[in-house]
């Protein structure tokens, strides 16, 4: 079957030989204009069928085709990303929990790696932008393998992969993080979107470098930079771990090269809030404590990943309705519900994205109230 740039040379040929063997009484020119003005149409319309024939597979190619279009135009399908968790350790004060203790699911057997060292019952100084008064002997960790499979409930990281002596470890809130790979469906609209911001400078258009520079970035704020002459951008990890300061140099010297106004790209982490959650109840009398403890922060926690985005702001009123709405729960004392120590929403900066991280609840209808608490510092790696 020959190309179109093959049919296209026959074609012109043939209409070039035709033309000199034309005889006709008068100007001979007036038959070789009409001849190439229909040539001229042709190659129009063969032209508007290629392109309608490109549009057409951007709309129906799948798969390893639709990576090589997206090749083409310096766009490659994001890979599978971790998910992270707050894992909290309990256990003799002076005990260091290195960097890189690995836990497992007692669910689905999945393993993550803690990001930063501990001791625990030191008073441990927060790293990164992280707001939060919330949490302590706890650190973030980070899965091994990745996809939305590396996802876990409450409670369910409380297995030591190598034990350590008189510790133990649990996760009192869901885990964040951890896409599949970018289906075709994403991928594609990815790339339309590419081709309508490509070389306009605009914040999409930044945004878009930046995702293509680096996979795993879940969302970018886009700055202006007046200081520098150029633009800021923040970037939030799927996982939402900080990227390191090498990550994000190279992340910005991808940015600047694919772009032609020569602005200078600075890339940094954003912050992190940290959202806390206190409330006491009165039990049903039939559903214990943990049940409750675990259906509230699974509530909790999928609202906020909702409002994961730029000055993302938490109404108080919704958290109150989904503790409303915990079943287990006969009766909320309004006064004790706090969502970071006050009874109002919670705004974040531009510059911010909310992360739930703590929560503790109260069962006031047992005799001997318990308490389930996450302590006081998050701590993030450098």
């Amino acid at each position: 079957m020959k190309t179109p740039n093959e049919i296209l040379k026959d074609l012109s040929g043939d209409f070039i030989t035709e033309q000199s063997k034309v005889t006709y009484l008068g100007q001979e020119s007036v038959v070789r204009g009409i001849l190439s003005a229909v040539k001229n149409v042709l190659f129009e319309l063969w032209n508007d069928l290629l392109q309608q024939k490109r549009k057409i597979f951007l709309d129906t190619s799948k798969s390893s085709d639709l990576d090589t279009f997206g090749t083409k135009r310096g766009l490659t399908r994001g890979i599978a990303t971790k998910s992270s968790n707050i894992l909290l350790f309990n256990g003799p004060t002076g005990t260091v929990i290195v960097s890189g203790t690995a836990v497992k699911s007692v669910v689905s057997g999945e393993q993550c790696t803690t990001l930063s060292q501990i001791i625990l019952g030191e008073n441990n100084i927060l790293a990164g932008d992280v707001i939060s008064n919330s949490i302590g002997n706890a650190v973030l960790a980070e899965s091994v393998n990745t996809g939305k499979k590396t996802r876990v409930g409450v409670k369910e990281l409380i297995q030591f992969v190598t034990p350590i002596s008189g510790v133990t470890v649990t996760n009192l809130v869901p885990s964040v993080g951890g896409e599949d790979a970018e289906s075709d469906e994403v991928f594609r609209e990815r790339i339309r979107n590419y081709i309508k911001t490509l070389n306009q400078g605009t914040r999409d258009f930044y945004s878009a470098l930046a995702k293509t520079a680096e996979s795993s970035i879940n969302k970018v704020k886009v700055k202006s930079d007046p200081a520098n002459m150029g633009v800021k951008l923040y970037l939030l990890k799927n996982s939402f771990a900080q990227y390191t300061s090498t990550e994000l140099l190279a992340i910005a010297a991808s940015v600047y090269d694919s772009q032609r106004a020569c602005n200078n790209v600075r890339c940094l982490n954003v912050s992190i809030k940290s959202i806390s959650v206190v409330f006491d109840y009165e039990g049903d009398g039939t559903t214990s404590q943990d049940t409750v403890f675990s259906s509230a922060a699974a509530g909790i926690a999928n609202y906020i990943e909702t409002k994961i985005d730029f000055a993302a702001t938490i109404l108080y009123n919704d958290i109150l309705n989904i503790i409303l709405d915990t079943t287990g729960i006969k009766k909320l004392n309004l006064r004790s519900l706090l969502v970071n120590n006050y009874q109002a929403d919670i705004l974040c900066s531009e510059i911010e994205v909310p992360r739930f991280t703590y929560l503790k609840i109260t069962d006031t209808t047992t005799t001997t109230i318990v308490i389930k608490d996450l302590n006081q510092k998050l701590i993030l790696p450098q």
